[in-house]
């Protein structure tokens, strides 16, 4: 378990204790904003639903995405160049997206590929038995 202190930043979150305590909001919150709002969390492959990783560095991107219009600007920053920085993180989530769907999309492609390769072997099997 990775322990979340205050003023800390972990490189990976291992179960929804750790991401709600990031968060500052409560384990169900975290599970309700996954599920309606797209909070950005992983499931190992093969692993049970249940178990969850998250990288703050997404975590905080996604907060800032979703939650940017709402937070005041610090008098440090020109509007500008927030509004540049909301702008290139909403192209790299849309980015993201698509790089997603294409590993998606290319999965099912190379399955399909290696079913029908399996099926051209056990053809050739069959023809060369025959002869």
């Amino acid at each position: 378990m990775n322990l979340v202190t205050p003023g800390s930043k972990p490189s990976v979150l291992t179960c929804w204790k750790d991401i709600a305590n990031y968060m500052g909001k409560g384990v169900r919150t975290v599970q309700r904003w996954e599920q309606e709002f797209g909070l950005p969390v992983r499931r190992p492959l093969g692993s049970s639903k249940k178990a969850v990783l998250a990288r703050p560095s997404d975590l905080d991107a996604w907060v800032a995405l979703r939650c940017g219009a709402r937070n005041p600007l610090p008098p440090a920053i020109p509007n500008g160049t927030r509004s540049d920085a909301v702008m290139r993180l909403a192209t790299l989530s849309a980015q993201i997206e698509t790089a997603r769907q294409l590993r998606d999309h290319s999965r099912t492609l190379m399955d399909e590929f290696n079913s029908a390769l399996l099926n051209l072997r056990q053809e050739i099997r069959t023809l060369q038995s025959g002869v």
